[in-house]
């Protein structure tokens, strides 16, 4: 059995830091490829090799094919190097790539620091890519979904953040209701005191009723009367 201090010394002189796991497995000897595969469990693995238990008969030297049970069955090869009854220490016979194995590392191994820096740098263009057509879409739906700019009697369209144009377009959200257009409330109207109406610059009857008076289209509206041509002024 191994002291302390030799143990500090094995795990420092590692390439490959070791990951506890519990993943099954479908161990077959190297040498009979048609005999049935065995079913195993691995309990640390790293991207030099592994250490997995299985009923099979194999000794150090010999060469064993792993597959795990993951979506695109991730299949392994490696040399048997160390065995304690079931339990087999493997060495691959390739190291595992950051590529080829995104699946298994994913679930299982962690990347270290520098081998997630070694990867963001060969598909930064890749991260850029997705990034900018991220950003691509979002700006043309945003686009899409702005208000269109009519005429000056067309009444305003709710203003609505990004997030919100989303939640509505997604049927999260109901589509508040437009603001009513009630017309420039600060234009000059001609009030008519008999008729509770006011008329708006350019009418007929604009400055011609009789005890009409001038006044703001605001003061006329806060003053209940209503606009002759049942619209606005503008």
């Amino acid at each position: 059995m191994l002291t302390a201090v030799e143990s500090a010394l094995v795990k420092n002189t590692r390439r490959w830091p070791r990951y506890q796991t519990n993943l099954p497995v479908l161990i077959s000897s190297g040498g009979n490829p048609l005999k049935p595969p065995i079913p195993g469990l691995a309990s640390e693995i790293s991207r030099s090799g592994m250490a997995l238990y299985g009923g099979v008969c194999l000794e150090p030297g010999d060469t064993m094919r792993v597959q795990f049970q993951t979506s695109d069955k991730v299949m392994v090869a490696g040399v048997v190097r160390n065995r304690s009854g079931f339990c087999f220490g493997l060495e691959f016979l390739t190291l595992l790539g950051i590529d080829d194995d995104l699946i298994l590392v994913g679930s299982v191994l962690p990347m270290p620091d520098d081998e997630m820096r070694d990867w963001f740098e060969r598909h930064r263009g890749d991260l850029c890519l997705a990034i900018a057509s991220v950003l691509l879409f979002f700006t043309l739906f945003a686009w899409g979904r702005r208000p269109a700019v009519g005429k000056s009697q067309s009444p305003p369209q709710p203003s609505l953040t990004l997030w919100e144009r989303t939640l509505v377009s997604l049927g999260l959200a109901e589509m508040p209701e437009a603001p009513v257009f009630r017309g420039n409330p600060a234009v000059q109207v001609w009030v008519d005191q008999h008729t509770a109406l006011y008329h708006c610059p350019g009418t007929e009857l604009y400055g011609k009723t009789p005890d009409g008076t001038f006044t703001t289209q605001r003061d006329a509206k806060l003053d209940q009367f209503e606009p002759a041509a049942r619209a606005y002024c503008q």
